[in-house]
């Protein structure tokens, strides 16, 4: 008798529900640079960065999305 469960989704990248952190990263970046360049406030911005990075540096890949 086996206690394994099986996931919705056969491979993490195809579930919905969860983030790539680098790619969060990097769409946050490019907003930083365009509102940057417009002269608008970017220290929220910068904060989500910020935390997504730390969160990598631990070691997560993925930032659920609920």
């Amino acid at each position: 008798m086996s206690m394994y469960i099986d996931t919705a989704y056969p491979d993490v990248t195809l579930d919905a529900r969860l983030a790539c952190i680098l790619k969060l990263m990097k769409a946050l970046a490019v907003q930083i640079e365009d509102a940057e360049w417009e002269g608008q406030d970017v220290m929220a911005l910068r904060q989500q960065h910020s935390m997504l990075k730390t969160r990598h540096d631990d070691g997560a890949t993925y930032e659920p999305l609920f």
